[in-house]
């Protein structure tokens, strides 16, 4: 039985650089012909945070106003880091660009956030930074090894630059 690669999960960090994971998930995603999905997922702020922002926004429209305007901020960025990503290829950056279905700003735990889309879109394979530098570069960050844990696809984790 012939499993062909339709969907590939794209997990961008808006810290650092996130030029490795999108290279290898476009190409991954060109090579074989699949849709591309890319997604960043925002933390929830801490409850102290929230419960001093709850104190001084009294006003529930304003506060979820607040709210909103943190994942939209968010997805400009991400949007932004797409752009940059793909001025530096100008040979490929059409064929490239064209493999990008979807881009989406969550909030919640990413490891969670990021299984839970996987599942639900029925994604082929997860593409993640490993988020970890130098010396320690062997090792994947918290959210990649929370990804690799609970992952019931395959999950290709992507080593910073040197």
């Amino acid at each position: 039985m012939e499993h062909r690669i339709a969907s590939i999960l794209c997990c961008v960090g808006l810290r650092g650089d996130s030029n490795g994971v999108l290279e290898q998930s476009t190409r991954l995603a060109l090579t074989t012909g699949a849709e591309l999905h890319v997604l960043h997922v925002v933390k929830p702020l801490a409850e102290d945070v929230m419960n001093t922002l709850k104190a001084n926004i009294r006003n529930q429209e304003s506060l979820e106003g607040f709210m909103r305007q943190r994942i939209d901020m968010a997805r400009e960025q991400l949007q932004t880091k797409l752009d940059e990503f793909f001025q530096h290829h100008p040979d490929d950056q059409q064929a490239l660009a064209s493999r990008v279905v979807s881009l989406e700003v969550l909030e919640g735990y990413p490891a969670s956030v990021i299984n839970e889309v996987a599942a639900k879109q029925s994604h082929d394979f997860i593409v993640i930074a490993a988020n970890k530098h130098g010396l320690t570069a062997s090792y994947a960050g918290k959210v990649a090894k929370g990804v690799l844990k609970r992952s019931h696809i395959p999950v290709i984790v992507v080593p910073g630059p040197a």
